[in-house]
């Protein structure tokens, strides 16, 4: 389903969705289509199901003209380097 028609279906809301075509460009994720997962009732509501959601599951309000996610890459931790035993 495309986002435009998720947006008449669900005016100003939030919605738990599943990311069915993407594409990445310049660090940030355009989500094409989508499938339903179910419309959410309040923010509460969509917080807990965004700190749930994994794999191509989130959350969007449909306030938004598009789906543009930043993609946030966090960075390589590596061990602490432990000279006395030979680690590094």
């Amino acid at each position: 389903m495309r986002w435009e028609e998720v947006r008449e279906i669900y005016p100003d809301q939030f919605v738990l969705l599943q990311s069915l075509k993407s594409y990445v460009e310049a660090d940030k994720k355009y989500v094409e289509e989508v499938a339903i997962v179910r419309p959410l009732e309040d923010e509460q509501e969509a917080t807990r199901e965004l700190l749930k959601a994994k794999g191509n599951c989130f959350v969007y309000h449909t306030s938004k003209p598009s789906i543009v996610m930043e993609i946030i890459r966090k960075p390589n931790i590596r061990g602490k380097a432990n000279s006395e035993n030979g680690i590094h």
